[in-house]
């Protein structure tokens, strides 16, 4: 945060943005992003992750700061005022006619009614079982890597002397 920018915000909106970065601080989310980059970076198809988890991390510290102050419109002004500051008016271009970035959306989820508060489904839907299955499948795949490299430095040390 710049002087600048907390110059520009009222006195409530700057505590939305302190409640935001501080919902960061609590949950984390500084690892759940390197967890994916580091995903990321090993395995090109999670790349497209990178920004899901990173959008997701930030509606997380908005819907959590709105709760923290009391109002989504306050959280949803600091967030914009923090945009337009942070990167100055846009130029006009054919871009602008494609979908909203995240800070619009972020903006326009605020604005709108709070999300419902759900439970986790249980691990006996479709989606859990393709969850766990996957997850199993994997755990799988890792074993028999690791003991495929074993096996083959235990044969390369028995053909070679060393």
């Amino acid at each position: 945060m710049t002087t600048a920018l907390l110059e520009r915000l009222r006195p409530a909106e700057r505590r939305a943005l302190f409640a935001h970065e501080r919902v960061h601080l609590a949950a984390r989310h500084d690892r759940f992003l390197l967890a994916v980059q580091l995903a990321a970076r090993a395995n090109p198809f999670l790349r497209p992750l990178r920004t899901a988890v990173a959008y997701t991390a930030e509606r997380w510290a908005d819907e959590e700061a709105a709760r923290a102050i009391g109002s989504r419109r306050t959280v949803a002004r600091a967030i914009g005022t923090a945009a337009l500051v942070s990167r100055g008016t846009p130029a006009p271009t054919l871009a602008g006619l494609a979908a909203p970035g995240p800070v619009p959306r972020r903006v326009a989820a605020l604005l709108g009614p709070p999300p419902a508060v759900r439970a986790w489904p249980p691990v006996s839907t479709s989606v859990g079982l393709a969850a766990w299955g996957a997850a199993a499948g994997t755990a799988v795949s890792a074993m028999s890597s690791a003991n495929s490299a074993v096996t083959m430095v235990l044969i390369l040390h028995a053909a070679t002397p060393l």
